[in-house]
């Protein structure tokens, strides 16, 4: 039986809420696997950090993979990966006891998350009609954001019953995903053949190279907002205002809450912006660069979580409308391998957010703040400007790319 087009939809904003609950959910149990295991802080924080670094080098593999193969069969596979991954882990905590083999789960979940996570705009996209692309571009972000939302909640209670137990659940959630995307999505496109795929990728980044660089740098330079503006503010609650732990978790999740509500509510509307989607890209980020920029005015601490709050609503904005730009620009040919090239480039907004904001503390508990909005305002202008001249001279190397790719 045929299934509705956006019940596939449905299931492919799946894979980037549940790889974001799969990684997130850790977070808690870190400083109880360093005890029960008897290692550093630092070998036990690489049971987050390798997650991520694998996730990294080869979610481009993961793209190139994409374009070339069924991309429902791969997200199938890698999601059946990943909750592998999940039970080796498991297993290793809960039966064996050891840290090897937990790190080894890890090892084995992050590769199945590399080669599932950037499926997901790609297949959605795929699976939407050309008016309702950008639409289903923000239903994946609206996952991730919703993922990293209820992340620590989550992770935090099934911690409660065993330190083990987040690992069980990205067993148990990728392998029900895994079947779901089987049942949900259909095969809608072949893939092309592998002769085009040169001429196509060469013509797409000469066609978009305004757009890919305008989008690459933004999307990266707003993970890096939002984590280092967490980071910042987490230890602010902690240090000067001396806030009790599970307070301060709770505080941060206003800012994740904006995220998500900003991620929401830009997806509803992008399919009626079209162009002006692509001036919310640098809209977004000069707001963030203004709220930043207000957090570094007071010390106040209702005032920063404030801020930090709002700053936090124009990432999500930006990012949304990040996902649109993409879904609706570029070709199904390609769109695997430059989605899978955006999604590392975010990923390095959480990789060196937090120690940037660690170290620039040392400066005075408002200077991250200040150095955040300097650099997401640098972000806005570039991407702005970059953004109008795409808009003004696309069109005609973008027609000529899909009709090469359909030679």
């Amino acid at each position: 039986m045929r299934r509705p087009a956006w019940l596939g939809i449905l299931a492919a904003s799946l894979i980037p809420f549940v790889l974001t609950l799969g990684n997130s959910m850790m977070v808690p149990v870190v400083p109880v696997m360093q005890s029960t295991f008897g290692v550093t802080p630092t070998a036990a924080s690489l049971l987050i950090t390798a997650y991520s670094v694998i996730a990294v080098v080869l979610m481009p593999v993961a793209g190139f993979l994409s374009d070339r193969m069924s991309r429902r069969r791969l997200a199938i596979a890698a999601l059946a990966v990943a909750a592998a991954g999940g039970g080796v882990a498991a297993l290793g905590a809960s039966a064996a006891h050891s840290y090897a083999w937990v790190l080894l789960g890890r090892i084995v979940q992050g590769v199945g998350a590399a080669f599932s996570m950037p499926l997901a705009l790609p297949l959605a996209s795929d699976l939407a009609d050309p008016h309702g692309r950008g639409r289903a571009a923000g239903l994946t972000e609206v996952g991730n954001t919703v993922g990293k939302l209820m992340s620590p909640i989550l992770g935090a209670l099934l911690a409660t019953w065993a330190f083990f137990a987040p690992f069980w659940a990205v067993f148990a959630l990728c392998g029900t995903l895994s079947a779901t995307i089987a049942w949900m999505v259909p095969e809608r496109r072949a893939p092309v053949p592998r002769s085009h795929l040169p001429a196509a990728w060469r013509l797409a980044f000469r066609a978009h190279a305004k757009l890919l660089t305008a989008t690459y740098l933004s999307g990266a330079v707003s993970m890096l907002c939002l984590f280092g503006g967490l980071v910042s503010l987490s230890e602010s609650l902690a240090d000067s205002a001396h806030v009790p732990e599970w307070q301060n978790g709770l505080l941060l999740s206003i800012p994740q809450a904006m995220l998500c509500l900003a991620s929401l509510v830009t997806g509803l509307f992008s399919d009626r912006w079209k162009a002006p989607s692509r001036a919310a890209i640098a809209l977004g980020l000069a707001w963030t660069a203004a709220s930043f920029g207000a957090a570094s005015a007071r010390q106040d601490m209702a005032w920063q979580i404030a801020s930090v709050s709002l700053g936090a609503y124009g990432i999500g904005t930006a990012i949304t409308a990040i996902d649109a730009c993409l879904a609706t620009a570029l070709s199904h040919e390609v769109r695997g391998t430059l989605s899978a090239l955006y999604t590392s480039a975010r990923f390095l907004g959480p990789t060196f957010g937090p120690p940037l904001a660690s170290w620039l503390q040392a400066f005075g508990a408002r200077t991250p703040y200040a150095v955040l909005a300097a650099i997401a305002l640098a972000a806005a202008l570039t991407s702005g400007a970059l953004l109008r001249r795409s808009a003004r001279g696309g069109e005609p190397a973008a027609s000529e790319e899909r009709q090469a790719a359909h030679m």
